[in-house]
């Protein structure tokens, strides 16, 4: 499912519509004295690249915004249109690009005093999977569609509190494994903070402020611990006095800073910090936070250790009420890439790619739900040279109906994750170039 948004700006050119596909990789976009002028998008669609253009190539500086595949999207596009008398039309004349990993492109295009600003943007920090528009030697109009799937969880963007500065946004992640914060000389106002993310298997960082001595890291044990209330405090001038944390875990951080002044509350009940927001000048003035989900595990579920080498990041799906299907991409030397699809009751749930996908794609296993379901997981992991931990070579998925052909190489230790009497409904593991490690969570077969 998408959502269609737009398009922004002139009536003019030849419509274009590039369609829906799984994300998008890169984009190269043209500007001239006018505007933008063109715009090349490299999709990619079931692990195969392809590529659309817009507009002139010809008479413009060419500029390209990479993505950080495969855990990195675009979820909106800022821009301004205006009219252009010596063409008697109206174009576009600006583009910026916000990611998922809180990074924002150059400017595109030619700004003007005489403009009209417009966002293109999805529901929730939805996934842009495509755009249409209209062009002609310039791109006149732009929009987007955004992924709209069930799996879309809804975010509650809390309140900037505090004083007056420059504002920021660190965007939407999994979860949030470190937080460091750093206070003045004198200890009574916090003017830094860095916090450490999840997105997929890459570990993101973004700090804010300024760093006068070394800052005082608080770790969550992630993916089981949550940051799920900022308390702080500011004075009468705007300045951040205080910060304290909450966990899912019922932990408290010691309070940095002075508790001083009038206090704040970032919280929702239910919910978890998934990217932080907020105002500086010199320091910290004002905080405020994007909020997600809490993680639901099924009361009765259980969640077996991974198996595999020590390497890359932690990644976690969670636990669901079944697993419906099943990616996965082979490397040179071992299993590069993982994917799941669960089920939630009548909802699809598409969980993030892990590990890096190669050339060769991936390939599928497809479960005949609701009557079959995964009971286990047979592997392999080895050592590979140039590679310091193990990666798993070959996985297997045995249901209750039949077993899947070996994906990777049968090669080295092997491992079996499953528990008698229990089905597989989630999974979880290590992942970084390769895929390292794969656990799972099981919970009870209904006799039903």
């Amino acid at each position: 499912m998408s959502q269609k948004v737009g398009p922004f700006g002139g009536r003019n050119g030849n419509p274009f519509d590039d369609g829906v596909y799984d994300v998008v990789r890169k984009l190269t976009v043209g500007e001239n004295e006018d505007g933008v002028s063109y715009i090349k998008i490299e999709y990619e669609k079931d692990g195969k690249i392809v590529t659309k253009e817009h507009g002139n190539n010809k008479t413009h500086t060419l500029k390209e915004f990479q993505l950080k595949y495969p855990d990195e999207y675009i979820t909106s596009i800022q821009g301004t249109h205006a009219t252009v008398v010596r063409f008697a039309t109206v174009i576009v004349k600006t583009l910026i690009f916000k990611t998922s990993h809180g990074r924002t492109s150059p400017m595109f295009g030619k700004s003007s005093n005489v403009k009209n600003d417009f966002d293109v943007i999805g529901k929730d920090g939805a996934k842009l999977i495509g755009f249409h528009g209209r062009a002609g030697d310039l791109i006149e109009s732009i929009g987007a569609y955004f992924y709209a799937g069930v799996s879309s969880p809804p975010i509650k963007q809390l309140e900037i509190i505090g004083g007056s500065g420059l504002s920021w946004d660190d965007g939407l992640y999994d979860g949030v494994t470190k937080v460091f914060v750093g206070v003045d000389d004198s200890g009574t106002y916090v003017n830094h903070v860095k916090v450490e993310y999840v997105k997929g298997g890459t570990l993101i960082q973004h700090s804010h402020g300024n760093l006068r001595k070394a800052p005082t890291e608080f770790a969550l044990d992630y993916p089981n611990e949550h940051v799920t209330s900022l308390e702080g405090t500011y004075d009468d001038r705007g300045n951040l006095r205080s910060l304290t944390i909450k966990t899912s875990k019922g932990r408290v951080s010691p309070s940095f800073g002075k508790v001083i002044g009038t206090k704040f509350i970032l919280e929702e009940k239910g919910f978890m910090l998934v990217g932080l927001r907020g105002r500086y000048i010199d320091g910290l003035t004002a905080l405020g936070g994007n909020f997600g989900p809490l993680p639901l595990m099924p009361p009765s579920s259980k969640k077996l250790d991974a198996k595999g080498g020590n390497g890359g990041a932690v990644w976690d799906d969670g636990a669901y009420e079944d697993v419906r299907k099943v990616y996965v991409g082979q490397g040179d030397s071992g299993v590069s890439f993982v994917k799941f699809e669960y089920a939630n009751g009548k909802e699809l749930v598409i969980g993030d790619g892990h590990g890096k996908m190669s050339l060769l794609g991936t390939e599928e296993f497809e479960l005949e739900f609701p009557n079959e379901y995964i009971i286990s997981v047979e592997g392999t992991y080895d050592k590979v040279f140039g590679i310091a931990a193990e990666v798993v070579a070959m996985l297997r998925f045995k249901t209750n109906k039949r077993t899947s052909p070996p994906f990777g190489l049968d090669a080295g230790e092997a491992f079996v994750l499953e528990e008698k009497d229990h089905k597989i409904v989630g999974f979880h593991g290590k992942a970084g170039e390769f895929v390292h490690q794969v656990g799972v969570y099981v919970s009870p077969i209904s006799k039903s």
